[in-house]
């Protein structure tokens, strides 16, 4: 009887683990570009690419916009520059109301960076193939998506 109770014991936290894990992976609290370029947005939906020579598409494979040779992010229908990718992967969107609404992105840790918004709260998590340009991909795509209009 004692090694069946173990038994049930071991196969109920199997259980609960599987559980605790599935649903701490439901919902992402934060967007995400894996290796391969896809961007997902914080509900986990693939929204676009982001090439390594810095051109970004949306799901479509339709680019929407690339970073220039200076790190500008220029959106592909219009010219606009919708903000500043800096040498440590730090990005500023233009319409910021201030030069401290950037986004930092922190170095490398298991292969992935913390982009934070000037709070402090994780915006994206990038892989660090990613690490100069994910902030302006994950920012033009939902932008993009959004609809926002950029000053």
């Amino acid at each position: 009887m004692r090694i069946f109770k173990k038994f049930m014991f071991a196969v109920l936290g199997v259980i609960l683990a599987i559980s605790t894990v599935n649903a701490q992976d439901y919902k992402h609290p934060e967007g995400l570009i894996k290796e391969d370029g896809k961007v997902f947005n914080n509900e986990g939906k693939h929204i676009g690419w982001i090439t390594k020579d810095g051109i970004v598409k949306d799901t479509s494979g339709q680019k929407v916009a690339e970073i220039d040779s200076e790190g500008n992010l220029v959106e592909s229908a219009t010219g606009k520059k919708l903000g500043k990718a800096e040498k440590n992967g730090n990005f500023t969107p233009y319409f910021s109301k201030t030069p401290d609404d950037k986004w930092s992105v922190s170095a490398p840790v298991n292969g992935n960076c913390t982009v934070k918004d000037k709070n402090g709260k994780t915006v994206v998590i990038i892989h660090e193939n990613y690490k100069q340009q994910g902030a302006c991909a994950y920012h033009c795509l939902t932008v993009k998506k959004n609809d926002t209009k950029t000053k």
